[in-house]
């Protein structure tokens, strides 16, 4: 069970240790029983964790500890699932005879301080005391006025909704690629049409995934609002409960501007995203809206579904005069095998791995899309931006081998032109730069400012967001209303 995780799943060890010494004091079974549950479930949580994000328990495992994402996640991670039941179990019965033979072989002198031992063990930098507190750090940020909690960030002349002026440039089309982070382009043989554009359109390699940003929904809320998702609450499906935020996002400068927005996705139930998109008032289209039409697909389509759909809104937004902004998310690389379309085989062959195919097929028709939009003269006017929601999750297979043996980064592929953007490719940019770059690369004059617009340009963001994580929750919660 072990060997399927990171180094870090060392913690297993003193925690075990330290059930089955808290249980060794307790002279009831009952009591004993009830503290090696409690501190197994603890235990197998964090092994969880580090599976799947590679890192202790933090404020992404909590905010997806509900009943939606479980039920998501047990029908993907089938396997996983059926390993942490026989880790749970497997420990359980282990603990409780070893926490007897503690109980009689050693003084209670003598396990006390092996406890003490074991706990000062976990307690250090980043490891998992403190992220538990930073846990504590974000639910408990208040909801107080809200310009309130724009100035405890020194975030002073926000315009408001009704403020905000609009002159509106390009057309936008934005590409959130499911986990297909930096690393995959270095499988030649899986992504040679990436690499390719990637060479013929302006590409930013340095992209650090950062703490409130880690997973799909975070990630498409720092690029709409330019502020982590981290939402003070106990909530662990925060802002369902509401229907609006004061947070100025792309859609209400889009808006403003007499854009028409649209966002794809296979399934807007998929991680409650489509509740999010629909707080930005952007309509959301997914296979509802096509029923009948495509395969069945896990969370609604395959990514080659996804990217035909794409190209019949087009074909409807351009009809308008209006501009137009269209957002799409893919879903068919999702970890860990990813979702396996046939139709893919004659076009791309076999591969090592179902989610090297998934991997090879999203490359396919992403630059099938691309070419579509260059043969249509859509580029003429229209400005895209590409990138990965977040890095892979998961542990134990090679694919995750391969990607981490060098640093792991996401990625910004546009065809805007850097000088708009104002950002050297080889800069560091940041998630909650995105909405900043996507405005400027298509060239719409705003009054509307985001949090990166407040921050010193060549800081480290993401340690800013790290640092600031209980002032970003108190000001995410203390926007939202449900008026």
């Amino acid at each position: 069970m072990l060997a399927l995780f990171p180094i870090n799943a060392w913690i297993a060890f003193p925690l075990l240790l330290i059930s089955m010494l808290l249980a060794s004091f307790l002279r009831s079974k009952k009591a004993k029983l009830l503290i090696i549950i409690l501190m197994t479930s603890l235990l197998v949580a964090e092994l969880i964790s580090i599976y799947f994000s590679g890192g202790f328990i933090d404020y992404q495992f909590y905010v997806n500890l509900n009943i939606n994402d479980i039920i998501e996640g047990l029908a993907i991670f089938k396997l996983q699932a059926v390993l942490a039941i026989f880790a749970f179990f497997a420990f359980l019965i282990v603990q409780f005879k070893l926490a007897n033979i503690l109980q009689e072989k050693l003084n209670i002198l003598l396990r006390l301080v092996i406890l003490v031992i074991a706990a000062l063990s976990l307690n250090y930098r980043h490891g998992p005391v403190d992220k538990l507190i930073e846990i504590y750090q974000v639910i408990s940020a208040p909801k107080i006025p809200f310009t309130e909690s724009l100035e405890k960030l020194n975030i002073t002349n926000y315009p408001t909704k009704a403020q905000i002026e609009t002159l509106a440039g390009k057309n936008i089309i934005v590409i959130s690629l499911e986990s297909f982070e930096q690393g995959f382009l270095g499988f030649g043989d899986i992504t040679p049409n990436l690499n390719q554009l990637t060479q013929k359109y302006t590409f930013y390699p340095n992209i650090p995934m950062a703490t409130g940003s880690s997973w799909t929904t975070a990630s498409m809320y720092t690029y709409m609002t330019g502020m982590p998702f981290l939402v003070g609450g106990t909530n662990t499906t925060p802002l369902s409960d509401i229907t609006k935020t004061h947070l100025v996002s792309l859609g209400d400068v889009l808006h403003k501007g007499g854009y028409q927005t649209r966002y794809i996705i296979g399934s807007p139930t998929f991680a409650g995203i489509g509740h999010i998109i629909s707080m930005f008032g952007i309509d959301v289209i997914c296979e509802k809206n096509y029923l009948g039409e495509y395969p069945k697909a896990p969370f609604g389509l395959y990514d080659k579904d996804t990217f035909d759909i794409a190209k019949r809104q087009l074909g409807e937004l351009s009809t308008s005069d209006k501009p137009f902004a269209l957002f799409i998310s893919t879903i068919s690389t999702h970890a860990p095998n990813g979702f396996y379309d046939k139709r893919m085989e004659p076009i791309i062959g076999q591969k090592e791995s179902d989610i090297l195919f998934s991997a090879a097929s999203l490359d396919y028709n992403l630059s099938q899309f691309i070419h579509y939009l260059e043969q249509q003269g859509i580029l003429e006017n229209t400005v895209f931006y590409i990138f990965p929601d977040h890095l892979m999750m998961g542990s134990g297979t090679q694919t995750i081998a391969n990607l981490s043996q060098k640093e792991r980064f996401l990625y910004l592929l546009t065809n805007a032109k850097s000088a708009d953007i104002a950002e050297n490719v080889q800069s560091t940019i940041y998630q909650i730069d995105l909405p900043r770059i996507i405005l400027d690369g298509a060239k719409i004059k705003t009054n509307a400012r985001f949090l990166t617009d407040y921050l010193d340009h060549n800081m480290d963001k993401k340690q800013f967001v790290i640092d600031h994580k209980s002032a970003i929750a108190t000001i995410n919660r203390s926007a939202g209303s449900a008026d």
